[in-house]
């Protein structure tokens, strides 16, 4: 499956609503409600499809319109680059080719005091995941539009 930044991937679109997204996709394997964070005025709701190694986030605030997916399969393809499991050198290496904009890289430790590092490009709406030195996932979503304060929908 082929990603594309501020569209989705494969036949899945940001802005699809849950119906739509069941009905390329299926029902998914786990789903979770996720309260409010830092200042949101609604939460979200996670669905998890194991078998393909992806999520979809659905966002209350944008009436649980599709707003971001996260891909950990060497399947869920990059500009037809394999990019799961390499290096952060090599990923950041891919990155500056493709010239997608600055790099900002912050290391986050979560709850276990286990650290990642993310590399965002926020002009892309992208965050790249790394575990141990290695890319883990990709997370996107829409294009956001800065002087409107909104997403930019796909077509």
């Amino acid at each position: 499956m082929d990603i594309k930044l501020g569209q989705g991937i494969g036949e899945v679109k940001f802005g699809m609503t849950r119906a739509e997204v069941v009905s390329i996709l299926g029902e998914p394997s786990e789903k979770e409600v996720l309260p409010p964070f830092d200042g949101e005025l609604g939460g979200s709701e996670a669905w998890h499809y194991d078998t393909i190694e992806l999520s979809a986030s659905f966002d209350e605030e944008e009436g649980f319109k599709l707003c971001s997916l996260a891909a950990s399969s060497t399947d869920s393809l990059f500009e037809g680059i394999d990019l799961i499991g390499l290096s952060q050198e090599e990923v950041l290496q891919q990155i500056e080719i493709l010239g997608l904009g600055d790099v900002e890289i912050e290391t986050i430790a979560n709850e276990e005091g286990e650290e990642q590092i993310v590399a965002s490009i926020p002009e892309v709406s992208l965050n790249l995941w790394f575990e141990d030195g290695h890319l883990s996932e990709i997370q996107w979503g829409p294009f956001w539009d800065e002087e409107e304060e909104e997403y930019i929908w796909p077509e």
